[in-house]
């Protein structure tokens, strides 16, 4: 799903969602910035981020029967998600571009490490357990995840 972008004159943020478009201080685009856009997009992701992924795993994570350490979002480089040997969940902020139901599929597929630190059988069955349709989800990640960018 794509939205619209607004230039607004007036606005103490870099950058806003509200009304189905993103809005975004003008002087960012006068400044002919490319890097100030991206750096809007990337800091309003992060941001948003955070509320939206610590929701989806105060659902999930009781549901697999853990309690995560810390929860960040992060740039990631060319990961999706990372779960540390103690606990803590690191997420790419480019997740917040996916639908709701990959970003859950990517939770999902974090706390399951927490019970296997691979990908063997045993880890995908317990993905299976919280999400059995994982499968078209891991494969539209595959398919459309380069896409999402800023």
């Amino acid at each position: 799903m794509g939205y619209r972008l607004l230039l607004t004159a007036y606005q103490e943020e870099a950058l806003l969602l509200k009304g189905g478009r993103f809005h975004m201080r003008r002087d960012l685009a006068d400044q002919g910035s490319i890097q100030a856009a991206q750096t809007a997009f990337r800091d309003y992701y992060i941001a948003r981020g955070l509320e939206r992924i610590t929701s989806r795993i105060d659902y999930y994570a009781p549901k697999a029967g853990i309690s995560p350490g810390k929860i960040s979002v992060r740039d990631l480089s060319h990961r999706w998600a990372s779960c540390s040997p103690n606990g803590n969940l690191a997420f790419h902020w480019k997740c917040m571009m996916a639908p709701p139901t990959i970003i859950d599929y990517i939770v999902i597929h974090e706390l399951c490490h927490f019970h296997h630190l691979d990908h063997t059988d045993a880890f995908w069955n317990e993905v299976d357990k919280l999400m059995p349709a994982y499968r078209e989800r891991k494969e539209w990640l595959k398919k459309n995840g380069t896409s999402m960018d800023v």
